[in-house]
């Protein structure tokens, strides 16, 4: 029924709403020249046959749409992150494989020469498809430490360009080693799990706000996330500028915890020396947290499996769980 909240008319609504994402034709046309010389035809909105205008052959659209998305023999490329640096294989070993074809149109090529090499993708590409854009590729950041930048085609390029301010990369996933490897991002791992506590404790603090919109002047991932990082965070430790600005931010919330009441009220005393010194998990230096209740001791004292508040919940348990032996 009209203005009904039936599943009906949702899927009617997403039909018509993956329709007009579908046939855009003003970027099919920018792309005819290019595709001129290749048997792919246009999406156009003639060529969706009346029988599939109902929502109810959705998945009869999705399949026609498909393909004409490519044909048997080629395929565009699609977005994806490649965390991997391509080997060198020869050239036309690689042309071969793509059915001698340009990876991003389609087109037949004669002559291998022709073709221009995209180091993201590790593809070949015709000229209409690479214009000998460069950047800085992920894997080899991530691997290498290497900044340096490499041709690559115009999809990449864009690809590039789009996620290059997104928090992406966790280093500890992809490749812990590069910690070992680049002594700049050893020290900003440092900072930032400093930081990462220090956040916390002072988003419970009523006096912490001034200190807290210093935070602002990064973004936000690289102080609530450990390991998280984008390509132009990367770039800015590889130029040195991004370790000062978070020493300087570690300054100040450190100094705030050290004079304010209320952040001193929550730090811990190590149980295991009774010591008078007061721990806080950002201190990474002296304080070690049991994994289980997270509280802090000096690393000295600590002892693995020896935490005593988890023994004296692990005591407690024991008794709540133990049948009492009065008689009702």
């Amino acid at each position: 029924e009209p203005g009904s909240n039936s599943a009906e008319a949702t899927a009617q609504e997403l039909c018509r709403a993956f329709r007009k994402h579908w046939l855009q034709t003003d970027s099919a046309v920018q792309l005819s020249g290019c595709l001129s010389s290749s048997k792919q035809r246009l999406v156009l909105k003639e060529e969706i046959p009346r029988e599939l205008e109902s929502s109810l052959n959705l998945a009869e659209e999705i399949k026609f749409i498909s393909k004409l998305r490519g044909s048997s023999g080629w395929a565009p490329p699609r977005s994806q992150i490649i965390f991997n640096i391509h080997p060198s294989v020869k050239r036309d070993a690689v042309v071969a494989a793509q059915n001698f074809t340009c990876v991003g149109c389609g087109t037949p090529i004669e002559s291998s020469k022709r073709l221009r090499y995209c180091d993201y993708l590790g593809k070949y590409f015709c000229d209409c498809c690479h214009s000998y854009a460069q950047s800085s590729i992920p894997a080899r950041i991530l691997l290498k430490w290497d900044f340096k930048k490499y041709y690559v085609c115009n999809f990449s390029k864009h690809l590039l360009d789009s996620i290059w301010q997104h928090p992406i990369f966790n280093v500890s996933c992809i490749n812990k080693a590069l910690y070992t490897k680049s002594k700049e991002m050893d020290r900003v791992r440092e900072v930032q799990e400093q930081l990462f506590h220090l956040k916390k404790l002072l988003k419970t603090c009523r006096f912490g706000e001034s200190v807290l919109k210093e935070f602002e002047q990064v973004p936000s991932h690289l102080t609530e996330e450990l390991h998280l990082f984008s390509l132009d965070d990367l770039v800015k430790i590889k130029r040195g500028q991004l370790l000062p600005l978070l020493k300087d931010i570690l300054k100040s919330s450190t100094s705030h915890v050290d004079g304010c009441e209320l952040c001193q009220a929550k730090g811990f005393i190590c149980e295991f020396c009774q010591s008078a010194d007061l721990l806080f998990p950002y201190q990474i230096a002296k304080c070690k947290r049991c994994t289980e209740c997270k509280t802090c001791f000096h690393k000295s004292c600590f002892k693995s499996g020896g935490c005593p508040k988890c023994l004296r919940i692990a005591a407690r348990r024991t008794l709540s769980e133990t049948p009492s032996l009065v008689p009702p």
